[in-house]
């Protein structure tokens, strides 16, 4: 039997080209000749849509079987881990706050209870710092000068932090300088330094006949600092 497409002789019982691979029609016993290539009429294919990892099948008619095969992973569809490093959280530190008397009242103070409290209050410190043994207690009393004084008030400082969305409100004193750094000032200067400070505020207001007063009053207040450099 010749096959009509291709005209390659196949054997009578052969159902398909061996030449290529066409299907072949039986005949009762009647040769045909060649009539040329033939198309056969193929049913409209629906169109392909993609898909992740589908099998792709092809029909082999010469050996009758069916492959199927797995196409390649879509570069499009890698997976990539970035990671993100958050801002760092901001922080913000308020002014300090201030607690207490006004001026007036301060001043009023000062005038009635102030000077001879602190008279008194001076006295002690230094004999304080004199023995030696009281050098701690001494030096206290002089740092709180101001508050015995002139009712100075304490600051503080409010800090707010935001950590990870949540906010945290912290309030404290003045963060002071290193012990270390503020004991050897008071040893080599602070105690003979603050004895000179002081008497000079007070010669202020007793040769000034009061006149020296508003200086006086500032002298005293930054007594903590000239003793052992403390921050107010």
């Amino acid at each position: 039997m010749h096959c009509t497409t291709c005209d390659t002789p196949n054997p009578d019982d052969a159902r398909f080209c061996t030449g290529c691979g066409a299907a072949l029609t039986p005949s009762a016993g009647v040769a045909t000749a060649p009539l040329g290539p033939v198309a056969t009429p193929t049913a409209p294919q629906p169109p392909l849509t993609p898909s992740a990892a589908a099998p792709i099948t092809h029909a082999r008619p010469d050996i009758g079987a069916t492959q199927n095969v797995i196409p390649p992973a879509s570069p499009f569809n890698q997976t990539i881990n970035v990671n993100v490093q958050a801002a760092p959280s901001p922080v913000v530190v308020m002014a300090p706050t201030v607690a207490g008397p006004g001026c007036l009242v301060r001043t009023v103070y000062f005038l009635f209870i102030g000077l001879w409290l602190g008279a008194i209050w001076t006295g002690v410190a230094w004999a304080l710092l004199v023995s030696v043994i009281g050098l701690p207690l001494g030096l206290l009393m002089l740092n709180r000068l101001p508050q015995v004084m002139t009712l100075k008030p304490i600051r503080t400082r409010m800090q707010v932090v935001n950590q990870g969305g949540v906010v945290l409100i912290s309030q404290g004193q003045i963060e002071q300088r290193s012990f270390w750094v503020r004991a050897l000032y008071f040893v080599l200067v602070g105690w003979w330094l603050s004895g000179l400070w002081l008497f000079t505020a007070w010669s202020l207001i007793g040769i000034t006949f009061g006149l020296g007063l508003p200086l006086a009053f500032w002298m005293f207040d930054q007594t903590p600092a000239i003793v052992s450099l403390a921050r107010q």
